[in-house]
């Protein structure tokens, strides 16, 4: 029972840490700039371990690296952001050329030429492969053919 209550209060211990870290990287990432200074300077006086007392005494030795996370997380922000950009102007082309596809397929099914209307809304589709449209025209030319 007593190795028991050693690995309760273990896993309460760890679990504390992990809620004091959750709460330093919400600071880090906070926009108020005071409220940032305060965590990187509460987590860079817990790295130099002047806070560690001795009922939470680590075990393990940790080497570690400071990252500047102010610059770090603006440079991936910028990156995301200039990333989710690109992908909505590649979507509006792909948008485009899938609108053409589908009204060329339905020029050619109103003449009657199944195979170019099939052709045209498969190559629709993989433009665009969520375009519902294609999906149901592509259907209906199958189903007159």
């Amino acid at each position: 029972m007593l190795a028991d209550e050693q690995e309760e209060k273990d896993f309460q211990r760890f679990l504390r840490r992990v809620d004091d870290i959750t709460n330093l990287v919400e600071g880090l990432k906070s926009t108020d700039p005071a409220t940032q200074e305060k965590a990187l300077a509460e987590s860079e006086k817990r790295l130099r371990g002047q806070e560690a007392s001795e009922e939470e005494e680590c075990k393990t030795k940790v080497n570690r690296t400071v990252i500047n996370t102010r610059d770090s997380v603006n440079g991936f922000l910028a990156v995301w952001e200039e990333d989710a950009k690109e992908r909505a102007k590649r979507r509006k082309r792909n948008e485009r050329l899938a609108n053409a596809l589908k009204e060329k397929g339905n020029d050619a099914f109103r003449k009657g030429d199944y195979v170019t209307a099939i052709q045209k809304y498969t190559e629709g589709l993989e433009k665009l492969k969520d375009k519902q449209e294609l999906y149901t025209n592509r259907a209906q030319v199958s189903i007159q053919k």
